[in-house]
């Protein structure tokens, strides 16, 4: 692999959490010695937003990465999320231009925020861009797979997601957009992405905690497979539709 420069970022939009804080922190810091030791790279720069529209801060990051000419990567995350320590350098190995981990959604009781889209991306109505979706329960923990197939993308959210320079290059601005009561930027941004050619990855080995006043994390994931018998049938099942 040649050698990497990561921008760091955080589209900021509430108040931040000092576990969450802490473990970008760890992250970084695991992060640039691996890289500076192993001579592979570096985390060449970092950004966080406060009150700006979400979509516009993530658009003005992207922008950041881009004004820089050595990055080769922007990595996101959000206020809310617990990183495990190596997660990009996790990310980073599976050499991706879209690679994201796994994290667990507070009000959905442990859900992955894991969507593939259910209709064909032909059949959408450019004026409306409304992308209908179907929350991934079950998923391979053993290795990194394919989120999207040919017809749709996939959805992982931008708690912890690493992007290829390339992805921002090829992409027509805005990259990232919300309408109110339709889409988020999430949505907006990877029904596009997979409209310019690139898959969504999953490394679910980086499995990330989601805090409020209570952390949510892959513990609350196992417990509702377990106590809750309709969630492992109730969405999208990976492989079991491709086989």
């Amino acid at each position: 692999m040649n050698p990497v420069n990561i921008v760091f970022g955080v589209a900021g939009y509430g108040p931040l959490w000092a576990p969450a804080v802490e473990s970008w922190l760890r992250c970084v810091a695991i992060t640039s010695r691996e890289l500076a030791v192993t001579v592979m790279g570096k985390i060449g720069g970092s950004g966080i937003t406060d009150r700006m529209y979400t979509s516009s801060a993530e658009n003005r990051l992207a922008e950041g990465m881009l004004a820089l000419a050595e990055a080769t990567h922007l990595f996101f995350t959000e206020i809310d999320m617990i990183l495990p320590d190596r997660a990009i350098l996790d990310l980073l190995a599976v050499d991706k231009p879209i690679v994201s981990g796994v994290y667990f959604l507070r009000k959905s009781w442990g859900q992955p925020c894991l969507y593939r889209m259910v209709v064909q991306l032909a059949r959408r109505r450019q004026e409306q861009r409304v992308y209908a979706h179907s929350p991934v329960t079950i998923f391979p923990q053993d290795r990194p797979f394919k989120l999207g197939d040919e017809k749709a993308s996939g959805v992982p959210g931008f708690g912890c997601v690493l992007f290829k320079r390339e992805v921002f290059e090829k992409m027509p601005k805005p990259w990232f957009e919300v309408k109110e009561g339709a889409y988020g930027s999430d949505m907006f941004f990877y029904a596009n992405a997979h409209d310019a050619g690139y898959d969504v990855w999953i490394e679910p080995k980086v499995l990330c905690g989601q805090i409020d006043y209570h952390t949510t994390d892959v513990t609350d994931y196992h417990n509702r497979l377990k106590d809750d018998p309709d969630f492992g049938g109730a969405g999208y099942i990976i492989g079991a539709q491709d086989a």
